[in-house]
């Protein structure tokens, strides 16, 4: 089967960011399928191209069996009008090369994946022009993550042409692929029927959490001195990082550091607010590799997670970096809402705190310094264990593939397909 996986923020280990794209394409090639994917050369966590140069078009770069499409998008530094144009630029140039590649190997199927709909929208399109199957992947619900953030109202006229591009995507797809449970009721709310649901979760290839290195070496290589809580990922709106810097305010009497690596269209406006705050307890980090990640995580202590308290991202969200840390064994401190939380506490795998709500982490924080080390250790093995039980991105190769390889027919069963 020849299949195109279509993802403006897709990336290779050898780049800050998320690599379930790769990851399971590697794994649909181990299978004897032959995957494509098209992704921009502007990083999201770099924000500045990294792949092409001068005036190209595109490059193909073929990396263990899967062939990556690196598309022209236009550079951007803020969420203002350069970000859109940068979405938009992509699904554009992306038509222009895709329709050129189809002619000497056509797809069976295109998987349009909805970090935006813009280019969703293009793979239905070339899905169509092609003859192939369109399959959506549902990454962020647009538009109802904005109305939840506060962002937007739903008589924006915005909203209207979201919506609009939202009913089209969901009925012309003839898979839904969801990466959080909890968004199965919001669809089935806007008419997908559960028969076309198909619950492919972010994961973690487990071998790739092995590091390199011993600790104590990778310690002293990242500069962690005290006892060191990472997070690791956007620095953006959403992710309410502000939360960390004022439990950190909160928290300067223990001997603990927090380091937040990555970059974002926040991240300057976190700086000023870390020096106005005056701790001294937090340090920032540039975006790091995903190759490099397992190194960074074994020099932690624990590790951190945030989001805006929206209720969107109590049952839409499936972060990477939660499975990282999980699978790294590291004690975790989650103040996300919902699904996430329930999944750490199932696990055992750390302590929950309310969502942007400083105090709240700060006590967090406290009893977790507060355990004896082996109960923290526990907790790691805790999340560890979740990880290879439920989410070996070997396993969820296959339970996609399963999905790509079968049509919608009458007689298929209703129910999420797990």
């Amino acid at each position: 089967m020849i299949i195109w996986w279509i993802n403006q923020y897709a990336v290779t280990p050898d780049l800050p960011g998320g690599t379930r794209h790769y990851d399971l394409a590697v794994e649909l090639g181990r299978m004897g399928h032959h995957v494509r994917v098209f992704a921009s050369d502007v990083n999201l966590s770099l924000r500045r191209r990294t792949k092409l140069a001068g005036a190209q078009l595109y490059d193909v770069e073929d990396l263990n069996g899967v062939q990556f499409v690196w598309v022209r998008s236009a550079g951007y530094q803020r969420n203002d009008w350069r970000r859109a144009w940068n979405m938009l630029s992509f699904s554009l140039n992306l038509l222009r090369v895709a329709r050129h590649m189809q002619e000497d190997s056509r797809p069976d199927v295109i998987i349009g994946s909805t970090p935006h709909p813009f280019a969703a929208l293009a793979a239905d399109y070339l899905a169509r022009w092609c003859g192939a199957r369109f399959v959506l992947e549902v990454r962020d619900l647009w538009p109802q993550a904005l109305i939840d953030m506060g962002g937007l109202r739903e008589s924006h006229p915005v909203v209207g042409v979201l919506r609009l591009l939202e009913r089209r995507l969901y009925a012309a797809a003839d898979r839904v692929i969801v990466l959080a449970k909890g968004a199965e009721s919001y669809l089935a709310g806007r008419g997908v029927q559960p028969e076309r649901l198909v619950y492919v979760p972010n994961g973690v290839h487990l071998d790739h959490f092995r590091s390199s290195a011993d600790r104590q070496s990778n310690r002293d290589r990242f500069g962690f001195e005290r006892f060191t809580i990472v997070y690791t990922g956007a620095h953006g709106p959403a992710n309410a990082l502000e939360t960390i810097l004022q439990t950190a305010r909160m928290v300067r009497d223990l001997p603990v550091e927090f380091v937040l690596v990555g970059d974002g269209p926040a991240k300057d406006a976190l700086l000023r607010l870390a020096k106005s705050l005056g701790v001294d307890n937090v340090r920032f980090m540039p975006p790091i590799p995903k190759r490099e990640m397992a190194d960074l995580l074994s020099a932690a202590d624990a590790a951190v997670i945030t989001l805006k308290n929206a209720h969107a991202f109590s049952y839409a969200v499936s972060p990477n970096k939660l499975f990282d840390y999980m699978a790294a064994g590291l004690p975790i401190l989650c103040a996300v809402p919902g699904e996430i939380a329930h999944m750490v506490r199932t696990a055992q795998a750390g302590f929950v705190a309310e969502p942007e709500n400083p105090a709240d982490l700060a006590h967090a924080v406290r009893c977790l310094l507060a355990l004896p080390a082996v109960d923290r250790q526990r907790m790691g093995r805790g999340g560890r264990a979740y990880i290879e039980a439920n989410f070996d991105r070997r396993a969820l190769a296959r339970r996609l593939l399963r999905a790509l390889g079968e049509g919608r027919t009458e007689s298929e069963t209703t129910g999420l397909v797990v």
